[in-house]
């Protein structure tokens, strides 16, 4: 197939990427890799001269390429939207890009696969986690009971409770108490524990060490860490990974790391359709409830640790 045909095939394949990208916040790699390992490179000649392992590395590199595409665009319309957290997204970038940088330092130094089965395992129990908080609500029924009286507390009780600790009011020193009110009017209200950005370098160390987008992690850190609501950690997860991916294709061009398949027919096909994608995907979150959009997330987080145990296959097999 001719590479101007596959530009053309690539401008929708964009267009769904950038909708899912910008939907769960994540930067569509783990969407886009498995598209063009198996369809795109398959229907495209002279990647038949090149073994699997070529491939796979020409596929990834595009995708990463290409997120900083949809990580901009997307970061545009949630913008727009008013629903980015940046004082919480600029506190995570250092981390996260620490938490990358460690994470490539340490994939060669252990066992791959033990790493690869733990990441699949994360995600699958940060799955069921999101799931069981989506159900847990309708399954429990407050218990009332009928002959409930009143509970007075005595005044001498009252005034000798124990006052917080030095350590306690610093931790609410650095919890910000949000009230927001986003372009369409509805108003949010949350609490970020601004002393839990830290964690954001396990989002970056985990997602280097398994080769996907800091996104996968970084929206599970954001919402049940941070304490940012649904639509805002897919949100401010977007507009965390412009810096990051920046980074990671800049250390690829200019330090050590070998940059491999840079094709930019084919990351000019996919931006394009990406940038429309996105625009669309932000839209549909904005009118997407918290709770379905949980249940969306998650069972892209079963799929993800599916593909992570494929690639373990692979590798295992010798394939990769």
């Amino acid at each position: 197939m001719e590479p101007l045909s596959v530009f053309f095939i690539l401008i929708p394949i964009g267009i769904t990427v950038g909708i899912f990208a910008a939907i769960t916040g994540l930067g569509g790699g783990v969407l886009m890799v498995p598209i063009l390992f198996y369809a795109v490179f398959a229907l495209f000649d002279p990647f038949t001269n090149y073994g699997i392992l070529d491939v796979f590395k020409y596929a990834t590199t595009i995708s990463s390429t290409v997120i900083v595409f949809t990580a901009a665009s997307s970061t545009i319309a949630f913008s727009i939207q008013k629903r980015i957290d940046y004082l919480v997204g600029i506190l995570c970038v250092p981390f996260t890009i620490a938490g990358s940088y460690l994470g490539k330092l340490t994939q060669a130094k252990i066992d791959e696969t033990a790493v690869l089965i733990f990441f699949a395992i994360l995600l699958f129990l940060t799955a069921l986690r999101m799931i069981y908080k989506v159900i847990s609500p309708r399954i429990r029924k407050p218990k009332i009971k009928e002959d409930a009286t009143e509970i007075l507390i005595p005044v001498e009780e009252a005034e000798t409770e124990e006052k917080p600790s030095r350590f306690k009011l610093l931790l609410d020193r650095l919890t910000l108490e949000r009230d927001i009110e986003d372009r369409s009017g509805k108003k949010w209200e949350y609490k970020a524990r601004l002393y839990l950005t830290p964690i954001a370098i396990i989002g970056g160390f985990v997602a280097s060490m398994a080769g996907v987008g800091g996104g996968i992690v970084m929206v599970p850190v954001l919402h049940i860490f941070i304490g940012l609501p649904i639509h805002f950690a897919t949100a401010t997860s977007v507009f965390i990974m412009i810096f990051t991916k920046s980074t990671t294709i800049i250390t690829a061009y200019t330090g050590s790391t070998e940059t491999i398949g840079i094709w930019w027919p084919y990351v000019a096909g996919l931006a394009i359709g990406i940038i429309g994608g996105a625009q669309i995907g932000a839209r549909l979150a904005r009118k997407i409830k918290a709770d379905p959009l949980k249940v969306v997330f998650a069972t892209v987080l079963v799929l993800v640790s599916i593909w992570t145990i494929i690639q373990w296959q692979l590798e295992v097999n010798g394939i990769l």
